[in-house]
């Protein structure tokens, strides 16, 4: 049976599949590889309905993808910060250095490092550490190096920072471990992480030429803790080829023997872990899930998941910072609505029901701030100015004008006079104030006193803020609260103000 469909702006043919880019994936209706379409539509209806902020999600199953939603203005091109799949990425570095005899899992980590060591020479616990403790998040820190030190040399606080405890015992998710063997692989290759990779295997796979990793402070070395910012495709792609065990047609691009390693439990994070997924091992900078699955994870949502029992992979990119419990809402969601129901279903040559998924598929939008879009309260405060004194957000004045179904939001700071624009049930996408990161922001009235501003950003820097607004007699309230591992920390606090005479 041949049936048209709508890719983009072009119009195709296709008989219930067609070809994509590198790697030859096809698309295909979920029920020609045993997933339900309506169960595909109830698991990310579940994660709207509990209001978790997705950006994208692809399913394949058998090497087909079923699935590929991107909420607007998310596209398939579009670059997102992938936090700390980044991780995963630097073990597969560490599997093809070692694979090529250049390094053994074993070697010392100060040894690759003099130069970064104190004069008196390293505590003797960093002495100890090697590469596969290092691998497995058994380090000799319990916390972030960097984030102690305060330095913009993030490899060099690694060597510096005084160690808590002896290498290779207790499980700690410490990121400027990952980072430093990242600095390891540019160090012996001479090139910068996502090059090497790129020389490796990722330009076979036809990887995002545009795809990038952010520096340290310092500049010199690429984040391998969090920085890579990459399209969901990408990463599948990459996840792919570990779940066929390192080959594209053929040919060993990666170390399978690595691989098994890297793909099975090596250190417990069930004491220090605070969610049901995360609690189930770690291997070599790759997490263990229930369903006997293995996955990349990054902070917020960023997802790569593999269950070789069902040989089914799923993709996400999101924003769960500051909802608590959101990753474990989307592992929950996916086992209970699609996971549960592998082939239980086959097509049956009826489209109408994938006319609905495609149309579902391809609709989907950034959550909006839920609440009420008109008030009574617009009246009261529409152009009326308001002044602070001296507050932890350096706030001098603001004033809030609503036209329709919009509003702008005007503030001064220590940076000068600002417009935040934002819509009323809808996002009005821009540049925010002075970090000219892509944001949307939307607003509604939780109270009959209150407006709450939700503001995402969707840059290279991913994460949300909240600006509440209570008014009383001539009086607001604001209260501002970021939710970003590194910037906007002045919009962080509370404060009151009087109306302007």
């Amino acid at each position: 049976e041949i049936a048209q469909c709508l890719v983009g702006s072009e119009m195709c043919i296709r008989d219930r599949s067609w070809r994509t880019t590198m790697l030859d994936f096809e698309k295909v209706i979920p029920e020609d590889v045993g997933i339900s379409s309506t169960g595909l539509i109830s698991f990310a209806r579940k994660l709207e309905y509990n209001n978790i902020p997705m950006h994208s999600i692809i399913v394949m199953r058998h090497g087909k993808i079923c699935m590929e939603s991107y909420y607007a203005p998310y596209t398939r091109d579009t670059l997102h910060r992938m936090f700390s799949v980044t991780k995963s990425f630097v073990s597969l570095a560490i599997g093809l250095l070692a694979d090529e005899g250049r390094i053994s899992l074993d070697d010392h980590i100060a040894d690759y490092f003099p130069e970064k060591q104190p004069e008196t020479g390293v505590h003797p616990y960093m002495q100890m550490l090697t590469i596969r403790q290092m691998l497995t998040m058994r380090t000799c820190h319990d916390k972030n190096a960097y984030k102690i030190g305060d330095s913009p040399d993030w490899v060099g606080s690694f060597f510096t920072v005084t160690p808590d405890h002896v290498p290779g015992t207790n499980f700690s998710y410490d990121t400027a471990s990952t980072h430093t063997l990242g600095a390891l692989v540019e160090k012996l290759t001479g090139m910068e992480l996502l090059d090497y990779l790129r020389t490796k295997f990722l330009d076979e796979l036809g990887f995002s030429k545009e795809a990038f990793i952010l520096k340290s402070p310092d500049g010199k070395v690429s984040m391998g803790g969090s920085g890579m910012c990459a399209t969901p495709r990408d990463i599948l792609k990459v996840m792919y080829v570990v779940s066929q065990n390192g080959k594209l047609d053929g040919k060993q691009l990666l170390p399978s023997g690595y691989l098994k390693e890297a793909t099975v439990k090596q250190s417990d994070p069930y004491g220090k872990s605070g969610t049901w997924e995360e609690m189930q091992g770690y291997g070599y900078q790759f997490w263990m899930t229930t369903h006997n699955g293995y996955a990349f994870f990054g902070m917020g949502g960023q997802l790569a998941i593999y269950y070789p029992d069902k040989d089914v992979i799923l993709i996400t990119t999101a924003d769960t910072q500051g909802r608590q419990g959101g990753v474990q809402l989307i592992y929950d969601a996916f086992y209970e609505e699609v996971y549960s129901h592998i082939d239980a279903c086959t097509y049956n040559g009826d489209n109408s029901d994938y006319e609905e998924f495609q149309k579902f598929e391809n609709s989907r939008q950034l959550l909006v701030q839920p609440g009420e879009y008109s008030s009574d309260l617009v009246s009261k405060i529409n152009g009326q100015s308001y002044e602070f004194d001296d507050n932890p957000c350096g706030v001098t004045d603001i004033k809030l004008t609503f036209n329709g179904n919009e509003g702008t939001f005007f503030y001064t700071n220590a940076t000068g006079n600002h417009e935040l624009h934002f819509g009323l049930g809808k996002n009005v996408f821009q540049n925010f104030p002075d970090y000219n990161f892509k944001c949307g922001a939307s607003a509604a009235f939780r109270a009959d006193n209150n407006l709450l501003i939700k503001v995402q950003i969707i840059d290279s820097a991913v994460g949300n803020m909240y600006i509440s607004l209570s008014y009383i007699d001539d009086y607001v309230t604001v209260m501002m609260r970021k939710i970003e591992e590194s910037y906007f920390t002045e919009y962080d606090g509370v404060f009151s103000g009087k109306l302007s005479i």
